[in-house]
């Protein structure tokens, strides 16, 4: 029995809403053979009969390069390890119908048995359009059914829809099969605008003959809409706006349950550390596995929610507006309209910002965009310009009528914005011979987003984040802890032994325990492997005004950049949760070669400069590196970010220096 069902059809006609409609939960996820693009697939179960759906991605035509357009054409053709369908479900916008029959008049050619399903009636009618079922019906040649998946209108005729199913009677140009196969594998390509041409031609009688329409009527509102949106001032400071309240979002809404989240998982480890046995097993279980899960889990609140206002706008037909609005600002940079969203979400959290590159179509301005999202100074490297801030500004300075602190965190977020506009422009220029993309857009109609739809995708992404990025968050984060708890030799209890020797003879009231247990963590962590590779780092972080403290420091930060603070807390005998206390114990530390202050204003301004740049964040290597589909472009964003890091925090320090 013919069970594999292939969805085709345009982006934005109802297609996945339908397939989480069929699917329910019954869905899994999967990157394509050789592609980054992801594979929905479901089982859908009509009465007795069972059928596996594929959602392919939603494309305009099968003349296309991008890697979404390349996976519709290669499962039509059965290539690269696709399997064939053995149906066709065609999804056709009734409110669109010229536009959706170019697709569907070239995947009839391929001769596959298909049946077509009529979507956005209501969003037709509305704009005063209504297709005849039965003359579209004898003119394709396959069954034709009106649905209304938000609804759940029509879901039963799918099947009889399914078992009617034969291949279209409409024939316009011929060998579509022969001619999409050159294409794709590198044979002449010339003639595809004037065959489109001639599509359309064909097309306009179709819709001659099955449309009835006064569209003029409903356009009016939508009109006044598009024109405020659209706006090439006010549509900017309408996008501003929304972007703004997203981005607050992001920070409002997550810090809660992030809290949550921490202090749930610091309770966990709490408990497995006194419940289980004492020993190397319960010191792996509550300081390497469980903060490494909650590494992952802790970002979850943050991709759900962008992610939930990514998929209400999308839904609701405003993204594409956005995309058109900034197109020609993000191509001067060698990047397009789609490129924004990301890059402004990057300012919260650069995980779901690489996964929101999806929508970018082009290879290059995708990999452009994921490749400079973490310049964007994401809400983790707070903490640690807050606390080298207060080191180095006193409260009370200003420039003019805004506080100097504020002023040097404004210029921190800045330097990583001009560092992303010159990259962009390096990748345009290194790519100004080859092909760009095409920005062709048609703008949705507007409706009311359906929270089911947008809810099903943002917990898709949040499964992917933990299922695929978490795998190498936690692997790093215990070898972290292992490099961080054990030392070569006997060195870690040769440094307690020295702690204890040296603290013996001080007065309890002098010396409490709570001080002596902070001498012990600091001893360990510099006899530890973590403490000898920040020794052995030392003479290349010393150029940058560095010792080997904030090279254990800078290390420790790979699990996540905040870290930072928690590792200069320990080793300054502070309180994490209060900067003000390591800033106190870092500011009377002298160069004991000068006499002069060692954490002074040129190590803070060179320390937050190699933060802005350098990419310490796992997760975002474990993100990039899934996204690319290898650790090619992760390990070279990873040198290069590196590099600019060291060479900017070295001219800042030593400039800095010499002037103050």
């Amino acid at each position: 029995m013919a069970n594999r069902i292939a969805l085709i059809g345009n982006p934005n006609c109802g297609k996945s809403t339908l397939f989480n409609l069929l699917t329910g939960l019954r869905q899994k996820i999967s990157n394509l053979p050789g592609t980054t693009v992801e594979q929905k697939q479901g089982k859908w179960q009509a009465g007795n009969n069972s059928y596996t759906l594929l959602d392919l991605p939603g494309i305009y035509s099968l003349y296309s390069e991008s890697d979404d357009e390349k996976v519709v054409v290669n499962s039509l053709l059965g290539l690269e390890q696709s399997e064939l369908p053995d149906k066709i479900l065609f999804i056709l916008d009734a409110s669109n119908l010229r536009r959706n029959l170019l697709l569907f008049s070239q995947v009839a050619e391929l001769k596959l048995p298909m049946a077509v399903l009529l979507t956005m009636n209501d969003t037709a009618h509305r704009k005063n359009l209504a297709v005849s079922t039965e003359k579209l019906e004898s003119t394709l040649g396959v069954p034709v059914v009106k649905i209304n998946p938000r609804k759940g209108e029509g879901i039963v005729e799918i099947h009889s829809a399914v078992a009617n199913a034969r291949v279209s009677v409409l024939q316009m140009i011929g060998n579509t099969g022969e001619r999409l196969y050159a294409f794709v594998t590198g044979g002449k390509k010339e003639g595809i605008a004037a065959e489109t041409l001639s599509r359309y031609a064909h097309i306009e009688k179709i819709v001659a003959a099955c449309l009835h329409s006064n569209e003029a009527a409903g356009k009016s509102w939508r009109a006044t809409l598009d024109y405020w949106l659209t706006h090439r001032i006010f549509g900017y400071l309408i996008f501003a706006s929304i972007m703004l309240t997203i981005f607050q979002g992001v920070f409002t809404f997550a810090e809660y349950p992030m809290s949550w989240i921490e202090q749930g998982f610091a309770m966990l480890g709490e408990w497995a550390a006194n419940t289980m046995p004492q020993g190397a097993f319960s010191s792996l279980i509550s300081q390497g596995l469980i903060p490494g899960i909650a590494g992952v889990v802790v970002f979850v609140p943050q991709i759900a929610i962008l992610f939930l206002f990514i998929g209400l706008l999308e839904d609701s037909g405003y993204m594409t507006r956005a995309s058109f609005i900034t197109d020609r600002t993000m191509r001067r940079i060698g990047l397009n309209g789609r490129s924004v969203i990301p890059l402004i979400s990057g300012f919260a959290c650069a995980i779901p910002s690489i996964m929101a590159t999806r929508s970018i179509k082009h290879k290059g301005e995708r990999l452009a965009t994921m490749f400079v999202i973490p310049l964007m100074s994401c809400s983790a490297r707070l903490p640690v310009y807050t606390l080298l801030i207060s080191l180095a500004i006193p409260e009370s300075a200003g420039f003019g009528p805004f506080s100097l602190r504020s002023v040097i965190m404004t210029l921190a977020y800045f330097a990583g914005i001009i560092a992303a506009v010159c990259i962009s422009l390096f990748f345009k220029k290194r790519n100004q011979n080859t092909e760009t993309s095409e920005f062709i857009l048609e703008m949705p109609t507007y409706q009311v987003p359906r929270i089911q739809t947008v809810l099903v995708q943002m917990s898709q992404k949040c499964m992917s984040f933990i299922t695929s990025a978490g795998k190498v968050i936690v692997v790093i984060s215990m070898i972290l802890w292992w490099l961080s708890s054990y030392g070569p030799g006997n060195a870690i209890e040769i440094a307690e032994t020295d702690v204890y020797r040296t603290t013996q003879k001080i007065p309890a009231d002098l010396y409490s325990d709570e001080q002596r247990s902070i001498d012990l963590a600091e001893a360990r962590l510099e006899a530890s492997y973590a403490g000898h590779l920040g020794k052995f780092i030392e003479p290349a972080i010393q150029p940058l005004g560095y010792d080997w403290k904030t090279g254990i420091a800078i290390i420790s930060s790979f699990a996540a950049r905040e870290v930072f603070v928690g590792t200069m807390a320990t080793l300054f005998r502070g309180r994490e949760d209060n900067p003000e206390t390591i800033r106190d114990v870092m500011k009377q530390t002298t160069n004991p070669e000068t006499g002069k202050p060692l954490y002074g204003l040129p190590y803070a301004l060179s320390l937050m400069i190699f933060y802005a740049y350098a990419l310490q964040c796992m997760s975002t290597i474990a993100v990039m590196r899934r996204e690319t589909g290898g650790w090619k472009w992760p390990l070279i964003q990873f040198t290069a970010f590196l590099a600019l890091a060291w060479i900017s925090a070295w001219l800042v320090f030593n400039l800095t220096s010499v002037l103050l």
